[in-house]
């Protein structure tokens, strides 16, 4: 982990702290004890197999299907997932992953406030029947909206699916650089395609980024990611609390 000006934080793909539970690898990325006091950030990978069963006895979770498809069971619900779903596990509520197999499936997840309350539980809750609540999203439903001249953003969990205190997005960047902005509210992000160079007001190290890096940006700290080309860049991105990715303020 780099720390650069302001307070950013800087994670490498092989960065943060790894734990193992039956089909189930979890690496936390970002947290409060690396620095990020109200986002996590968690890379999790399920093989074939039924996961454990995970409490967040307050915080709200919210989850993006990077690879691989099977059954996330939220409060007992079903729901089949695959690449570009998106999951909201309101507070207080009960998941766990199943996967068919044969591929593994990865899932990035964020916590926010990270809670410590959190519970691991062995014992699955029962299946329910009827039409599950409306908590998950697919990426390709989404309409895109414009942030800047360039630069397109998809909200993912958002309020319409009842999350209150996070804003999950995915972004696409173009060869380009934008112009130097801050934000309102704490800002976490995970590229998952494509190469980048972070600028950060007043540092002059400018670390690149790549495929799971993450990078975790503080209240009002001044930045900017450039695309140096000539693919472009898609990147997975919270806010605590919740705003819009269009909302940035330009350092003038």
């Amino acid at each position: 982990m780099k720390i650069l000006a302001g307070g950013c934080r800087v994670y490498d793909a092989g960065d943060g702290t790894t734990v193992s539970r039956g089909n189930w690898t979890s690496r936390t990325v970002m947290s409060r004890s690396s620095g990020a006091p109200l986002i996590t950030q968690t890379i999790n990978d399920y093989a074939p197999g039924i996961s454990p069963a995970t409490l967040n006895p307050t915080s709200e979770e919210v989850h993006y299907v990077a690879s691989g498809a099977g059954v996330c069971h939220v409060g007992g619900y079903r729901y089949d997932v695959q690449p570009g779903s998106a999951l909201f596990v309101p507070p207080g509520t009960t998941y766990h992953v199943e996967n068919p197999g044969p591929d593994t499936i990865r899932i990035i997840s964020a916590c926010c406030p990270e809670d410590s309350g959190r519970q691991i539980l062995n014992a699955l809750p029962a299946a329910r029947s009827g039409t599950a609540p409306h908590l998950m999203v697919q990426e390709a439903d989404r309409e895109p909206m414009r942030a800047g001249r360039d630069r397109e953003f998809r909200l993912l969990v958002n309020t319409d699916v009842g999350c209150k205190q996070v804003t999950q997005f995915i972004g696409r960047i173009p060869a380009s650089k934008a112009p130097f902005h801050r934000h309102m509210y704490e800002e976490g992000i995970c590229v998952l395609e494509g190469r980048a160079i972070l600028h950060i007001k007043g540092d002059p190290s400018s670390p690149v980024l790549g495929p799971g890096s993450g990078v975790y940006f503080p209240v009002g700290v001044v930045h900017c990611v450039e695309n140096p080309g000539p693919d472009p860049i898609r990147l997975l991105g919270v806010f605590h609390p919740s705003g819009s990715p269009a909302a940035a303020y330009e350092d003038s």
